[in-house]
């Protein structure tokens, strides 16, 4: 009876530790347990802290350079506009150079008592730098009675012209040359040859006139004066 009795008890006291071991263990788990979560509550909270304040900063630093960007560019196209404008404004003042050359040919051609032939227009531009030589008939003394006219149409004036000896042959033809150039009273855009003469002239072979034009530039009026 006595070793049953004390069987019993060193059975309920086995059954006693046991039973504190498995309340500790499971203690230990769920403390454990509570403190990740803590911790990981701990970095989501700081992660959430610590977001917005960058995003915020990289949000406006974006405005901030979108914002500065556009307006430079408005800037641009205005000073872009003003510099169009002023360049618009100066254009009648600026020469444009050019290399126009035509050769005529006036072989067996005539011209008529006080008639003219007209060889050049420029309008809408004047002829700010040009050049006319003509191989025309002359007489014994080096002189033609043939006019080499200027001007803007229908104001033209006879051309002073430089006789050319080398390349002459008087009696026969001559050769004459004459600059064109435009002043601010006084455009020039029209060239054209008056028989300044009370007979007919007729041109033998290799009469010829060579005009050149170098410089042009607007015409303050597109249209010839009335």
């Amino acid at each position: 009876m006595t070793k049953k009795s004390t069987s019993t008890k060193i059975s309920l006291f086995l059954v006693f530790v046991l039973t504190l071991a498995i309340v500790s263990v499971n203690g230990n788990v769920n403390v454990y347990a509570q403190r990740t979560t803590d911790i990981s509550l701990e970095n989501s909270t700081n992660v959430t802290e610590t977001i917005p304040p960058e995003l915020e900063l990289s949000s406006t630093t974006s405005d901030g350079v979108i914002t500065e960007n556009a307006t430079g560019a408005v800037s641009g196209e205005d000073h872009a506009e003003e510099t169009s404008d002023d360049h618009t404004e100066n254009a009648t003042n600026v020469s444009t150079i050019v290399r126009d050359s035509q050769t005529i040919l006036l072989e067996g051609q005539s011209l008529p008592e006080d008639s003219f032939l007209h060889l050049y227009d420029s309008t809408p531009y004047q002829i700010n730098n040009g050049h006319v030589a003509a191989k025309i008939p002359c007489g014994e003394d080096n002189q033609t009675a043939i006019n080499i006219l200027i001007g803007k149409a229908p104001n033209l004036n006879p051309a002073e012209l430089e006789y050319i000896a080398p390349l002459s042959e008087p009696g026969n033809l001559c050769l004459y040359h004459a600059d064109v150039s435009s002043t601010g009273d006084n455009p020039m855009t029209d060239i054209a040859i008056q028989n300044n003469s009370t007979e007919e002239i007729d041109f033998p072979a290799t009469s010829t006139i060579v005009l050149g034009v170098n410089e042009i530039s607007p015409l303050a009026s597109d249209s010839h004066d009335e």
